[in-house]
Formats: C-alpha cells, structure tokens, sequence
C-alpha cells in the first residue's frame, strides 16, 4: 500500500501532528487554519481583477485540476484508507438524504414561488444541495478534523455524485418532456456520472484498497506531485472565476438559494446524521463541515451547457464562495 502519509496529504495538511480528535476549539484557532485557503481564493481573485492573469485562464487550470490533479489525489486518499471506512453505507445515506432533501426543498420553493421551468429550478436546488467539496473539501477539512476525515468525504462525495447530482440532471431534462422522458433522463444522467473523471478516481482507489495493490514507485511519484497541486490550484482557479465584470443577478431569490446552500444544508446534514441515523460526533462533524461550503461551480458549467439561468448559478456561486468564510469558519467552530 502507500506510505501512511503521503506527501499530497502531508502538503494540505499538517501532517507531522497526530490526526485532531473531536474537542472544543476557539473560533480564531480555525480561522488559522480557514484564512490561509480563502486568502488562496482571494490571490485567485485579485489576479483577475487586475489582469494579472485572463478570464480565459480559469478553463485550463479547472481542466487541470479536474482531469489530472484532484483525480490523482483522490487515488491516493483512497488508496491509502481502509476499504471498510470508505465502503461506509450510514455516510452514504446520510449526506444522499441531506442532499437529496435540499434538491427537493430548493426546487419546489424555485418552481412555485419564482415560477421557474424544470431546469433553472433544477440547476438553483443543485446549486444548494451540491458542495464545493472537490475542489475545497479535501484541502480544508481534514486540516481541521485530522484524516480520518477522508474517508468520510470520500464516502459522502459518492453520494453525491451518484445520487444528488444524477437526480438533478434528471429533474433538469423534464423541461418540455412527457412523462415517458424519465427513464431516458435518468440513463442519461447516470451516463454523465459515470464519464466523471473523479468516479473513475475513487473506483480505482477503492480497487487498490480492497485488494491492497501497491504502484511502482516512479508511479506513485508522479500521482504525488500531481496530488499535490490539486488544492492550491483549485482554491486559485476559484478566486479567479468569482472575478465577473458586468452584470450579476442579485435578485432576492439568489440569496434564498445561498442560504439554503449554506445553512439549510449544513443543519439537515447535522439533524439526520445525530438525530436520525446517531453517527458518531466525528462523523456527523465532518458531513456538516461538507455541507457548509459554499455551491460547486460546477454546477455553473452544467447550467451553461443546459441552456439554464447559468447568470444566477454563478452569482450563487460566487456569494456563497465569500459568505462561506464566516459560515464554514462558524459552523467549524461549533462542531469541533
């Protein structure tokens, strides 16, 4: 198997400490560890704002990070964690609900009050339900929680991807269609699943950790150096897309889904992991920590490809992406 650190952990996270166990902690000890990755944002961002670096740059290093550098650290995380602690089903169920709940909530408050078709509804709820973890989770939490904390994103990740994100692109496929439409829309959006590149990451580090396979060294070496750029680029690339000149849909309803992103989400992630399937404290935290960052931009490039309001999913994006340095930091210091 790989090292019990690798170094793609060890650059994200202080790794040389014993993993952190669940205690009471002062809000500015984690501001400590929040500020260093949304001052990366804010470099990201500064550098758009004064052209330091083109708008055009943001669609090469988001293809980076996720087709080369967040897969290979996903590998390795996964790789190099118990398959029983990332095969872990109570996880599962518990982030798809919370999710899946939020997705629900989001589209029926965008289709009856906003008066929204199927897909910019669709599109709104995926904007709440679907957490910026890949390019945020695994840089910021277990610098917060120790590692033990992966094995606990990976598990709620597949969750997401697998239940969340395929349920709202099947919802965003109704516009316009029969009835008849279902069954097509949810092969279609199992499809897409199943071409991310990050499913094909954890799948292979799931292989290597049920049959403990190792890689040759020069192998895991390049994996490593690649690992290692996924959370500062990542957390660059975010600063330098938040940067949008021209004109932002900041209407009330924007803001609804914001909060629905950032404390709707987190509350019913905390309310079924302790209440209704009594996880660990750990447990819960980490999966409350996952749901209190900030919308996926990724959920801007579907809508973009849909035809969707894709102008009020990056709005969304970009004010949860701020308001998430006192909501996360807040709900960080509550639940630790």
């Amino acid at each position: 198997m790989l090292p019990n650190r690798p170094h793609a952990v060890q650059s994200l996270v202080a790794s040389d400490l014993p993993a952190r166990q669940p205690a009471p902690i002062l809000l500015p000890a984690i501001l400590n560890v929040t500020i260093p990755f949304f001052a990366l944002v804010l470099c990201g961002y500064l550098a758009a704002r004064y052209r330091r670096l083109p708008l055009t740059a943001v669609a090469p290093l988001n293809g980076f990070v996720l087709y080369f550098a967040l897969p290979a650290l996903l590998y390795r995380f996964v790789a190099n964690s118990p398959f029983k602690q990332i095969a872990n089903t109570p996880i599962f169920v518990a982030y798809g609900l919370a999710g899946v709940l939020v997705l629900g909530i989001t589209c029926a408050v965008l289709r009856r009050l906003n008066r929204d078709g199927w897909r910019d509804a669709a599109f709104g709820a995926m904007a709440a339900s679907w957490a910026n973890w890949g390019y945020m989770g695994f840089a910021l939490i277990p610098a917060i929680m120790g590692q033990d904390a992966i094995g606990v994103i990976i598990a709620a990740a597949i969750a997401d991807l697998v239940v969340v994100v395929s349920l709202g692109l099947a919802l965003a496929t109704r516009e316009g269609r029969g009835g008849e439409h279902w069954t097509a829309a949810a092969k279609g959006g199992l499809q897409g699943i199943g071409r991310n590149p990050l499913i094909w990451a954890i799948s292979a580090g799931l292989a290597a950790s049920a049959f403990d396979l190792d890689l040759p060294f020069a192998v895991d070496e390049f994996l490593r150096l690649l690992a290692t750029a996924a959370g500062p680029v990542a957390l660059f690339s975010i600063g330098l897309s938040l940067y949008r000149p021209g004109h932002h849909n900041m209407s009330p309803i924007t803001f609804v889904i914001v909060a629905f992103k950032l404390l709707l989400h987190p509350l019913l992630a905390w309310a079924i992991a302790t209440w209704l399937l009594r996880l660990g404290p750990a447990e819960s935290a980490v999966l409350v920590l996952m749901a209190a960052l900030p919308a996926a931009g990724t959920a801007y490039l579907f809508a973009e490809q849909q035809g969707a309001d894709a102008d009020r999913i990056a709005t969304v994006v970009m004010i949860s992406t701020v308001a998430a340095f006192a909501s996360f930091s807040m709900f960080a210091a509550l639940v630790r």
